[in-house]
């Protein structure tokens, strides 16, 4: 995870029900496939949060084996340990405190070392893959799953599928502003997804391999099925409480190059569109795919001559 200014723990939003729906198991274990998971023994995930993706190979990993999870927040370390406690997992999966940045743990521990979008919220993306291919075992495998987010800007609803060019032109340039704002204040980058495979290539990594998650979260009326549920109260609660801070909206986007003015006519807008939205859903008229960019990036170490 990254040591930044911790106002809000990392991913604090997105650690909900939410993300239990992240993957298709029947995705993940086609990837186990194509990985040759079977030969894993010993598994690291870095910047593990509560625990979820870790706990969501274990599906597909084989019985025996054995995952550390590390994470900078003391207190995901903690829920991450009852959720596997919970699972049934607590005697082969253990949770200790540690930055992605300076791991700790000896050179070539590990058979596969994963995180998930962790990489996008570093200054030093690189530095952290160099530490996760440093506690890699030769011949061992670096799975990362990280996005493209701002992707989503252009994913339509009931709602946005009708507005002008020059709107849905303006809200790619409002987040593709605050989007460089934050890489320029060395927060991380919120697409980084699309740089991956290039950065697995420069650090040497062999067998590069690169997919697209499947999952989409769809979302139309009666908004039955649990997901749906889950999907509906995430919004309504993003709106209830803000799902962004003005004040770090404000300051990504003038790092980025905006304009106070600017802001304030954009903000102004996205608030009256989120009770659109928000009103939508209550109605049970808003309707949309769910689609998202979610890149699943693996290699190898070179294994010792």
């Amino acid at each position: 995870m990254p040591d930044q200014k911790r106002k809000k723990l990392h991913s604090a939003d997105y650690f909900g029900e939410a993300r239990d729906f992240w993957w298709n198991l029947d995705f993940l274990k086609l990837m186990g496939q194509r990985w040759h998971i079977e030969n894993v023994n010993t598994v690291l995930d870095v910047g593990c949060g509560q625990g979820h993706w870790g706990q969501v190979l274990s599906q597909i990993l084989p019985v025996h084996t054995t995952l550390v999870g590390i994470d900078q927040e003391p207190k995901w370390v903690e829920k991450a340990k009852r959720r596997a406690q919970d699972l049934g997992l607590e005697k082969r999966f253990s949770y200790v405190q540690g930055n992605a940045d300076a791991i700790p743990s000896p050179d070539c521990q590990f058979d596969l070392v994963t995180c998930q979008t962790v990489l996008i919220h570093m200054a030093a993306p690189v530095k952290v893959l160099e530490e996760m291919i440093r506690v890699l075992k030769p011949g061992g495998l670096l799975v990362v799953a990280e996005p493209n987010n701002l992707a989503g800007v252009l994913m339509f609803s009931s709602l946005s599928a009708g507005e002008s060019i020059e709107q849905i032109c303006q809200d790619v340039e409002f987040h593709a502003t605050c989007e460089r704002g934050k890489i320029s204040l060395g927060e991380g980058n919120s697409s980084l997804g699309d740089l991956v495979p290039g950065y697995f290539a420069q650090l040497g990594l062999q067998n590069i391999q690169t997919y697209i998650s499947d999952k989409a979260s769809p979302l139309f009326p009666p908004y039955s099925s649990k997901e749906q549920k889950v999907s509906k109260q995430l919004y309504l609660d993003w709106f209830e409480r803000g799902r962004w801070s003005r004040e770090e909206s404000l300051r990504y986007f003038l790092a980025g190059g905006g304009t106070e003015q600017g802001f304030e006519a954009y903000w102004v807008q996205m608030l009256r569109k989120n009770k659109s939205v928000e009103n939508s859903l209550l109605n049970e008229e808003f309707h949309t795919s769910g689609g998202a960019v979610m890149y699943l990036v693996s290699g190898r170490k070179q294994d010792t001559p």
